[in-house]
C-alpha cells in the first residue's frame, strides 16, 4: 500500500465512519426508549459483576450512559461510539488480507444494514459491546492464524479477547465452541498440539471472564438455569419457524446486503488463494455457520429474537466484502448502482420507521391493534403528560417505591422522572428479572408507593388486589398519552403501602 493510496483509504474510511455516526446520532435523538433500554437503565445504576439475564458488558455500557446524565440519548452514546470503533476494527481486519476496497465495503455495509446498525450501534443492547469485541477478534485472527504458533503473548491476548467476548452475551459460547473445534481439527491434521499455548488461552479466558462465574456461583447459577429453561420447555418443532426467521433476517439486513453476505458465505476459496487469506475466510465461515444453524433450528421450537443472529451476520461482512471487491474494482455498474441506491434508501426507510414510532406518521396505514409502537413514549412527553395531573405527579415525586406489573415498565417512569424522584424502582410480576438481585432493597419503613401499568393490558393492576399484599391498592387516576395528535395508550396509577411484608417469591426491589 503506497502513501497516496493509504491516505485516500483513511479519508474514505473516516468519511464512512463519520457519516454512519452522524446518522445514528440523529436517530438516537428521535427514537423513544425501547423496552430493553428502559430495563437496562437499571444495570448502570446497580453495578455488579454480572446480571440476571446478561453478563457484565451491558451494565458497563449502561453505567457509562448514566455517568453522562442518564437520559435515553446519554444511555445510547456508548453504543454510538463503540459501533464506530467496531466498524473501523472490522474494516482493518479485512484490509491486510482482502484489500482496501474490501475494507471500505465492509465499513459501508456495517453502516447501512438496518439490523446491525440499530442493534449494535444505536440502542443500549448487549450487542453493542459484543460487536466491538467480535470485531477485535476478527482483527486478531487476521493477523494471527490459528494454525501458526501464537507464542505466549499471542495466546494470552487471544484468551483475553475470548474472555471479554464471554462477558458480552451468552451466545458468545457458540463462538468459543467453534474456535475450539477449529483448533482441534488443525491439531489433528498437523499433529501439533501446543498444550502450553492452549493452557495460556484457557487461563487468560478464565481470568477475564471470572466476573460471570463469581456472580453466578453466588446466586445459584441462576443465569444459566433461566436461559436453559427458555429453550428447554418447548418440545414441538414448528417447520415454518426457520424459514420465517431467515426471511425476516434477510429483510432486516436489507436485501442487497443480505445477498452479498450469503454469496460470501458460500464462496469457497480456490487453490490459488493465498494460505493466510483462505484460512481467515474459513475461520470466519466456521464461526458464522454454526450460529446460523443453531438459531434457525431453535426458531422451530421457540421465538428467536431478531438480535440473536446479529454477531453472525457481523462476522460474515468481511466475507461479503471479499466477494464484492473484485467486482467493484472491475467497475461493475450493477454493483455500484445498487450501492448508491442502498445508501439512499436505507436512511430514508429508517427515518420513516423512527418517525412513525415517535410521531405516528404511518398510523393511517396500519390496521388498529397491530401497531404496539405507540407504547414507546418519549420521556419528555411522558413527563409533560404526568405533570398535567397534579394528583399523580405529586404521588410519583413523593413516592418511596415505584413499581409495575411488568419488569420492563419501571424504567420508562425512571427516565421521565429523572431529577424529580428518588424512589426505589421494582417489579411485581412472575418475571421480575434482575430487580430481586440488585442491592438496596426496599426500606422497611416505606409507606408511599405507586403502581402503574397499561389500561386494558393482559394483566390489569386492579386484579392484583386479590393478593394479600395489595389489598390496599387505591386508584390515583389515569393518564392518556398522545402520538401525532392521536390518542395512543392510557396508563393507570394506584397508590399502595410497600412496607407490608410481600408475598413469598415477590422481589424486594431496587434503589435508584
Amino acid at each position: 500500500m503506497n502513501v497516496s493510496s493509504a491516505v485516500a483509504y483513511r479519508r474514505r474510511l473516516a468519511a464512512i465512519l463519520l457519516a454512519g455516526l452522524a446518522f445514528r446520532s440523529l436517530v438516537a435523538l428521535i427514537l423513544p426508549p425501547g423496552y430493553d433500554e428502559s430495563y437496562y437503565l437499571f444495570y448502570g445504576q446497580h453495578p455488579a459483576l454480572s446480571y440476571f439475564d446478561h453478563p457484565l458488558a451491558t451494565g458497563l455500557w449502561s453505567w457509562l450512559g448514566n455517568l453522562l446524565g442518564g437520559s435515553i440519548v446519554a444511555l445510547r452514546v456508548p453504543a454510538l461510539l463503540s459501533y464506530t470503533l467496531a466498524t473501523a476494527l472490522l474494516a482493518e481486519a479485512c484490509r491486510p488480507l482482502f484489500g482496501m476496497r474490501a475494507a471500505l465495503l465492509t465499513a459501508g455495509m456495517a453502516s447501512l444494514s438496518p439490523l446491525l446498525l440499530v442493534c449494535g450501534g444505536l440502542l443500549l443492547l448487549p450487542d453493542a459491546p459484543l460487536l466491538l469485541v467480535a470485531a477485535l477478534l476478527a482483527w486478531w485472527l487476521a493477523r494471527h492464524p490459528l494454525s501458526r504458533p501464537m507464542g505466549g503473548a499471542g495466546a494470552v491476548g487471544l484468551g483475553m479477547i475470548l474472555g471479554a467476548l464471554t462477558l458480552c452475551k451468552y451466545q458468545s459460547f457458540l463462538v468459543l465452541v467453534s474456535l475450539l473445534a477449529i483448533r482441534l481439527a488443525q491439531s489433528l491434521r498437523s499433529r501439533r498440539w501446543r498444550p502450553r499455548e492452549t493452557l495460556l488461552v484457557l487461563l487468560a479466558w478464565l481470568v477475564v471472564s471470572s466476573p460471570l462465574w463469581i456472580w453466578n456461583a453466588r446466586h445459584g447459577w441462576v443465569s444459566f438455569s433461566f436461559h436453559a429453561a427458555r429453550t428447554g420447555h418447548h418440545v414441538v418443532f414448528h417447520p415454518t419457524g426457520p424459514p420465517l426467521l431467515l426471511i425476516s433476517q434477510l429483510l432486516l439486513l436489507f436485501p442487497p446486503i443480505a445477498l452479498a453476505v450469503l454469496r460470501g458465505l458460500g464462496d469457497g476459496s480456490g487453490s490459488a488463494t493465498p494460505v493466510a487469506r483462505a484460512e481467515f475466510r474459513q475461520t470466519l465461515r466456521w464461526i458464522v455457520l454454526p450460529q446460523l444453524a443453531f438459531f434457525l433450528l431453535l426458531a422451530g421450537r421457540m421465538q428467536v429474537l431478531q438480535s440473536w443472529l446479529v454477531p453472525a451476520w457481523w462476522l460474515a461482512l468481511p466475507l461479503a466484502a471479499a466477494r464484492l471487491a473484485p467486482l467493484w474494482r472491475a467497475g461493475d455498474r450493477g454493483l455500484r448502482r445498487t450501492a448508491w441506491i442502498t445508501a439512499a434508501v436505507v436512511p430514508a426507510l429508517c427515518l420513516l420507521v423512527v418517525g412513525h414510532i415517535r410521531w405516528g406518521v404511518a398510523s393511517a396505514l396500519i390496521p388498529p391493534g397491530l401497531d404496539t409502537s405507540d407504547q414507546l413514549t418519549d420521556s419528555a412527553e411522558l413527563r409533560r403528560a404526568l405533570r398535567r395531573d397534579p394528583t399523580i405527579w405529586k404521588a410519583l415525586t413523593e413516592a418511596e417505591v415505584i413499581a409495575s406489573n411488568r419488569y420492563e415498565l419501571p424504567g420508562f417512569l425512571a427516565l421521565a422522572l429523572r431529577g424529580h424522584s428518588r424512589a426505589h424502582y421494582t417489579s411485581y410480576d412472575g418475571n421480575p428479572r434482575g430487580f430481586r438481585f440488585w442491592n438496596g432493597g426496599l426500606d422497611p419503613n416505606a409507606r408511599r408507593g405507586v403502581m402503574y401499568g397499561f389500561v386494558g393490558g393482559d394483566e390489569p393492576i386492579a386484579a392484583m388486589r386479590t393478593a394479600d399484599h395489595f389489598q390496599d391498592l387505591r386508584p390515583l387516576g389515569r393518564v392518556r398519552l398522545q402520538r401525532g395528535g392521536r390518542e395512543a395508550v392510557e396508563l393507570e396509577f394506584y397508590s399502595f403501602s410497600p412496607a407490608d411484608e410481600p408475598p413469598e417469591g415477590i422481589p424486594t426491589g431496587s434503589r435508584r
